[in-house]
C-alpha cells in the first residue's frame, strides 16, 4: 500500500477564479487556494437552471458564511448566470444559478468569469 495521496481537483479553473473572487476577502486567499486544491468531494447536483458543488475542508469555518460579494458572473456563449458560495460545518457549496437553462455539460464549456461592475 502506498502513502502517496492522489491530487484530485473538484473545481474547474473558472470555478477557482469565481471562488477566489467571492471568498478571498473573507476567507483569505490562502484558504481559498487550499480548498480549491485539497478539498474532499461531498456532492454535485445539477438543477437544470444551475448546479451545486459541495466540498469539505477541515480549515473551513463551522459557522455559516454566505459569500455573495462582489457579484461574480459566469458566461459560456448565450448561457449566463452568477456564482455564490455558502460555508458551514467545514463545507463549502459553490452555486451557479443560470438566468437561462444550464446544460449538464456546462462545466465542460469555455466559461468566462467576471465581476459585475457597480452602477454609479
Amino acid at each position: 500500500m502506498s502513502n502517496v495521496r492522489l491530487h484530485v481537483n473538484h473545481f474547474r479553473p473558472f470555478e477557482v477564479e469565481a471562488l477566489t473572487l467571492l471568498g478571498a476577502a473573507i476567507l483569505g486567499e490562502a484558504l481559498v487556494k487550499a480548498v480549491a486544491r485539497d478539498s474532499e468531494f461531498v456532492s454535485y447536483d445539477h438543477s437544470g437552471v444551475g448546479y451545486f458543488l459541495t466540498v469539505r475542508h477541515p480549515l473551513l469555518p463551522t459557522g455559516r458564511i454566505v459569500l455573495h460579494e462582489p457579484m461574480v458572473l459566469g458566461r459560456a456563449g448565450d448561457i449566463f448566470g452568477s456564482y455564490l458560495a455558502f460555508v458551514e460545518h467545514n463545507e463549502l457549496m459553490l452555486e451557479y444559478a443560470g438566468f437561462t437553462d444550464v446544460p449538464q455539460n456546462f462545466r465542460d464549456l469555455d466559461v468566462q468569469v467576471e465581476v459585475k461592475a457597480n452602477a454609479t
